[in-house]
């Protein structure tokens, strides 16, 4: 009995390895490394940097033909193990330790995605590290300065992608008067979803996006206009174009700027220091009781 125990465990064991070897073959990569194309196991740790979920159905979606080329930068696993570190492969199993051909990414802001997507790692370096310390400094040294595209350069690489006109507009308008994005679209009453502005930018076909409700001279009159009125530090702010849109809708354009144009300084002043909790609504209050006021002076 204890024979046969025997053998089942080391059949048991056989079958397990075999199978670590397949799924280690699945999850291993095609890499250059000193000319020659060499199979790799990528190990992660808790130390690299986490895979944006939000974009994975985008991935399907890439023309790899259009993205640049990068450098994959990589460490030796022996660095981790030798600190009691675990590694896991890209399908999130935990690879033995002293596996052969395992390496860490070096992740950086241009790459760290790109080592599951790019069919062949190019362009690879091998960095020997004595320790983890040093893997650490050269990723901290590395990525000081490293950031992804704000949310206005963000919608001008997908206006220059797309050549869109409501993205190119609104750009400009954020550009030419230092404003957020969301202030931005506000000024031209639409807003842009971010999976569309990822889809243009990537040079996809993207079907129903906004019409932009203002002319190019009509947004540039309605921010300048929040400059003077509400004072320039004033005009990057929300709280004003949502009260002024809210306006708009109950009048129109021309009536609520000539509007704002006329309000007194002191009624801008009051309503400043009332600190109040309902910024925009307080602030759509006061303009339709002085619109009110206009429109009897003028009926009178």
């Amino acid at each position: 009995m204890e024979t046969i125990k025997n053998i089942n465990e080391e059949n048991f064991n056989a079958i397990n390895n075999l199978k670590k070897e397949r799924d280690m073959k699945k999850s291993s990569v095609n890499a250059v490394i000193n000319g020659e194309v060499r199979k790799i196991v990528l190990g992660y740790s808790v130390y690299n940097m986490e895979r944006p979920k939000d974009k994975k159905d985008l991935k399907s979606l890439l023309d790899k033909e259009k993205m640049l080329s990068v450098t994959f930068h990589l460490a030796p696993a022996s660095i981790f193990w030798k600190e009691g570190i675990e590694l896991k492969d890209a399908n999130g199993d935990v690879i033995p330790q002293d596996t052969p051909n395992v390496y860490v990414p070096c992740d950086t802001p241009d790459t760290y995605w790109r080592f599951e997507t790019d069919d062949i790692l190019k362009n690879v370096e091998i960095h020997e590290f004595a320790s983890l310390q040093e893997y650490g400094q050269a990723i901290g040294n590395t990525t000081l300065y490293s950031r992804k595209l704000n949310n206005v350069e963000q919608i001008g690489v997908a206006a220059i992608a797309s050549k869109n006109g409501s993205y190119s507009a609104i750009h400009e308008l954020a550009q030419k008067f230092n404003v957020p994005m969301n202030t931005a679209m506000s000024i031209y009453g639409v807003r842009l979803k971010q999976a569309q502005t990822m889809q243009l930018a990537m040079g996809l076909e993207v079907k129903d996006i906004p019409e932009l409700k203002r002319s190019k001279e009509q947004a540039e009159r309605l921010i300048e206009t929040i400059g003077v009125v509400f004072g320039e530090k004033e005009m990057g702010k929300r709280y004003a174009v949502n009260a002024i849109n809210a306006v708009i809708k109950k009048y129109d354009f021309d009536t609520v700027i000539d509007g704002l144009e006329k309000i007194p300084a002191s009624t801008i002043t009051i309503y400043k220091m009332s600190e109040c909790h309902e910024k925009e609504a307080c602030l759509v209050a006061e303009m339709v009781i002085f619109i009110e006021e206009l429109r009897k002076a003028k009926a009178a």
